[in-house]
């Protein structure tokens, strides 16, 4: 990756990735699709990073799909325009070298190469990646002070990461929005990066909602990567895919139907929509930890639920995942599934008001069942939330 958008929590001035997101004030940047303001992303490195506009609500037009999501229409800058159905995303045509995972758990063959790259390339002064690699020391040759035992070392490493990103500054999602992290670009060629069964993404997605009604926007985040290094680049080596990470119509293809399909779902439960993309993996860790609601469309919602052992963490999404577990902005209530607690506490209130009923019916026959008085519904579902709550009846 050569160059960023936003400020990383370093010095001011002292990094930015490659590019920039400016947003329109006034009614233009207001969508009757949906509420995101009108946002341009602009390149200034064009030669290795692009931007890609599409349009979800046409996915199934596949003359259309084909135009759209190929090489030829990625260009250099790219305006949102949400009332036509129009959003962008960067293009990350060699983003070889800010391996966030690879560098943070020690994984792969070649995380030393690319860690190496960052701590020389005066692009990644200040981003997080540099700042744990720079705090690691050199060798007498000038190479990074790896430890002798990469597993230990992965495990100081997220250390270092939770308290580093703890004190990242970032536009955290309120409560009201569900963010979810689309790995995309070369996804499609790697066992661990991809997205296995986007059903299943799907699925989890709309019962992750189905039962927070106070959940009013999804925000779908996503940046197409391809892991190869750019011809120019100072750092080459060969990690043994070969051409299978380079961006080409077909991947692109691909990755269209994805973020097409997810969207469509997405508007489907009848939430605002927003597709979010920012040129900062460093801001995308940020707000992906500290999020109220977050779901990675990579993992299962058994793997969203707790961190998981840090040899099992191959990929980005179960990087974010691990931060949010420690980082996350909600508590069980900021979190809590009304339909699941509506259930259960009507279930005792019917319970309740059969007795009450049967009680009318023949006083004399439940008068030695009935030694309590009925609580009220509302008193029941305070019970069992744990805190002082109405049943909001529905008609």
């Amino acid at each position: 990756m050569h160059a960023a958008t936003a400020k990383l929590g370093a010095a001011p001035g002292a990094f930015h990735f490659g590019g920039a997101s400016t947003t329109s004030k006034g009614e233009e940047g207001i969508a009757v699709l949906g509420t995101q303001p009108s946002v341009e992303l602009t390149s200034w490195d064009p030669k290795h990073i692009g931007t890609l506009r599409f349009n979800p609500c046409k996915t199934d037009n596949a003359a259309y799909e084909k135009n759209e999501w190929s090489v030829a229409n990625v260009g250099s800058s790219c305006k949102v325009d949400a009332a036509q159905c129009a959003f962008c995303a960067w293009v990350l045509q060699f983003d070889s070298e800010y391996r966030v995972n690879d560098i943070v758990t020690c994984l792969g063959p070649t995380y030393k190469q690319a860690a190496e790259a960052v701590v020389h390339d005066p692009n990644f002064k200040g981003t997080v990646l540099e700042r744990l690699l720079s705090a690691k020391g050199k060798k007498p040759d000038g190479t990074i002070n790896w430890y002798p035992n990469h597993f230990n070392e992965a495990v100081d490493n997220f250390k270092w990461m939770v308290t580093a990103i703890a004190q990242e500054t970032c536009n955290v999602p309120d409560h009201s929005t569900l963010i979810v992290h689309i790995r995309a670009g070369d996804n499609l060629n790697d066992e661990f990066k991809n997205i296995p069964h986007i059903a299943d993404a799907i699925t989890q997605m709309q019962q992750y909602l189905v039962n927070r009604p106070y959940i009013t926007r999804v925000e779908l985040s996503s940046v197409l990567h391809f892991g190869v290094p750019a011809p120019d680049s100072r750092f080459t080596y060969n990690d043994g895919v070969g051409n299978a990470y380079m961006m080409s119509d077909d991947a692109l293809a691909k990755n269209g139907l994805i973020l097409g399909h997810i969207y469509e779902a997405a508007k489907a439960t009848g939430r605002d929509v927003w597709f979010s993309s920012t040129n900062d993996p460093d801001d995308d860790m940020c707000r992906y930890a500290k999020a109220c609601h977050f779901l990675s469309a990579s993992l299962s919602k058994e793997e969203m639920v707790t961190e998981g052992p840090m040899e099992q963490r191959l990929s980005f999404s179960e990087l974010v995942r691990d931060l949010h577990v420690h980082l996350g902005t909600c508590d069980a209530h900021d979190k809590a599934e009304w339909g699941v607690s509506y259930t259960a506490s009507s279930a005792e209130v019917g319970e309740a008001e059969r007795d009450a009923v049967a009680h009318d019916a023949d006083e004399e026959a439940v008068a030695h069942t009935k030694s309590e008085p009925v609580a009220s519904a509302n008193d029941i579902l305070s019970r069992l939330v744990g805190r002082n709550a109405k049943i909001h009846w529905r008609t």
